[in-house]
């Protein structure tokens, strides 16, 4: 079986407690974050190239709430390898 190049990338989130939600800017200055899979790009911009919501860290995390995004289509197909489970 071949591993998934998005699991090496998101290893650092390996058995993370995941949220869904909207995102948004984590300061004045910030304008977008990146899948922790596959780098797609979250932000406020409009255009289907931009996402709107994902799954963030909670504050579990030791880097805090918000601070790693995951795109659907990560958290849908690493969810059994990176051992991730959403909270509400």
């Amino acid at each position: 079986m071949v591993k998934d190049w998005r699991a090496d990338n998101a290893e650092g989130l390996r058995g993370q407690p995941l949220r869904f939600k909207q995102w948004k800017k984590a300061r004045e200055n910030w304008d977008h974050d990146h899948c922790a899979g596959c780098w797609a790009k979250f932000a406020e911009y409009d255009g289907p190239e931009f996402l709107k919501e994902g799954y963030a860290t909670t504050e579990a995390y030791p880097q805090g709430v918000d601070y790693a995004w995951v795109c659907e289509s990560c958290f849908r197909d690493l969810i059994g390898e990176l051992g991730w489970y959403e909270v509400k």
